[in-house]
């Protein structure tokens, strides 16, 4: 079984890896444009220290605004978002 069918079957599951990112700047930016596109990975929360630019590197990569509004990582945790 390979890694992807591995990640569905957690995805299936309810059972997603779940991230938590320190940096969001150009090699956190490159994981989140992939973390958004595999199954069973969530990203829980990001931590920055400019928060604008982190907002700001999700949509550049393609991240519906919906899915990082969370209000705090309960919040994400709770609803598949991030914080």
């Amino acid at each position: 079984m390979n890694l992807h069918m591995k990640l569905k079957q957690r995805e299936t599951d309810g059972r997603p890896i779940r991230v938590g990112m320190i940096g969001a700047g150009k090699f956190g930016t490159m994981f989140l444009a992939q973390a958004i596109r595999l199954p069973g990975i969530h990203v829980v929360a990001i931590a920055d220290l400019r928060p604008d630019n982190a907002r700001s590197n999700l949509a550049y990569v393609g991240w519906p605004e919906e899915r990082y509004d969370a209000i705090s990582i309960d919040s994400a945790l709770q609803h598949g978002t991030t914080y």
